[in-house]
């Protein structure tokens, strides 16, 4: 097959979306498919991720990447969007997200091509970070989807009941850790460590998560807060951090690393406060690696990896720091149970072993294409 990858931006991005999508590029070109990557980036931009140099990146070059683009940017993306298509020739096109989705309906309009909708959240992002009109107008565009990938099935009901014949559950995969966290233990110098891994965004939340540590910290006086990841939040949250003299020299930005296997083996518990999710990669990874974990129990992809009570604990509702520093708590103080529940989290992840799910994207794409 000859697939074409389609992707806003992935100039430098380090998060789970472009790292998915650039394991299942290289994934399909190990398989022995044709692959090609489409994204409005600049000509010098370049991935986090490593790509295969199999992979033929075509890049616009036409207006920011980073910003919605106004209509006569639109315009002049027309001729170059259906040059590279036409010149790659595929068999099928996979949009990641709605944005990229509904831009290259329209940009291939008449060629005959048919396209998937990767979505990568849930779709009870609309409750937090958009309005009713952008739901009713990607609900509307996805009825021209070949095919609708979501990462868990009950997603499914979010949707309405014409596309749900269209859904087909792709969860990310998760590769087995090669060392694990020691949960119960201190490091040598005698401190615990609580991580979190994302971009520091609204999303993430990590206003949340600080304000609950700091409930926790003159409790737990061995300690500390890392937080891995970069984004526009940074200011906001280097405030709050600077302003609370329990936080200081306790709470870290790290910024964001390409060994974040280290961070899961160094620390002994892990929280994910985010808002919402789709299959939140660093959740899943801390699990893989022994780590108990906790989130909020209406968070969609957090509740659907983590097992209450079994692989770590979830928060009442969403967004309170009262309740996340209350779960937090609980396995801080209790070294076994930490143990005990990292054993589980390992396990718990086998199911999405990346040989089975990379299948399942295979038999997407062949059905798509078909």
């Amino acid at each position: 097959m000859r697939l074409l990858f389609v992707a806003r931006a992935m100039n430098g991005m380090a998060g789970g979306l472009e790292r998915m999508i650039v394991t299942i590029m290289n994934e399909m070109v190990r398989r022995g498919h044709e692959v090609a990557l489409l994204s409005w980036d600049r000509e010098d931009a370049e991935a986090f991720y490593p790509i295969t140099s199999e992979i033929h990146w075509y890049k616009l070059h036409t207006g920011d990447a980073s910003r919605k683009a106004n209509v006569l940017t639109r315009l002049q993306r027309v001729p170059k969007i259906r040059r590279s298509v036409s010149h790659f020739s595929p068999n099928v096109i996979i949009c990641f997200q709605g944005g990229p989705f509904r831009a290259m309906l329209s940009y291939t309009a008449g060629m005959g091509i048919p396209l998937i909708a990767a979505e990568r959240t849930a779709p009870t992002l609309y409750e937090h970070a958009n309005n009713a009109w952008s739901k009713r107008k990607e609900h509307f565009s996805f009825r021209f989807a070949k095919q609708i990938t979501v990462q868990f099935d009950r997603y499914r009901d979010y949707y309405p009941k014409a596309l749900q014949k269209l859904i087909v559950e792709t969860p990310n995969p998760v590769s087995e850790a090669i060392e694990f966290s020691v949960t119960g233990a201190a490091n040598q110098q005698g401190r615990f460590t609580l991580l979190s891994v994302g971009r520091l965004s609204f999303q993430k939340n990590y206003q949340a998560l600080i304000r609950a540590f700091s409930l926790l910290a003159d409790r737990f006086l061995d300690w500390d807060l890392k937080i891995v990841g970069e984004g526009e939040d940074r200011a906001s949250l280097q405030e709050i951090i600077n302003a609370s003299p329990n936080l200081r020299g306790r709470v870290f930005l790290t910024g964001t690393t390409s060994d974040v296997a280290s961070a899961y083996v160094s620390s002994n518990l892990f929280c994910l406060p985010s808002r919402w999710e789709g299959f939140p990669n660093a959740l899943a990874e801390a699990l893989a690696h022994g780590l108990p974990s906790v989130g909020y129990a209406d968070c969609a992809g957090v509740y659907d990896l983590i097992e209450h009570g079994e692989t770590g604990l979830l928060a009442d509702g969403n967004g309170s720091p009262d309740s996340l520093s209350k779960a937090l708590g609980e396995l801080m103080i209790d070294h076994d149970r930490r143990t005990e529940m990292g054993s589980r989290a390992r396990l718990s992840m086998r199911q999405y072993l990346p040989s089975a799910c990379l299948d399942r994207w295979e038999n997407v794409l062949k059905h798509a294409a078909n």
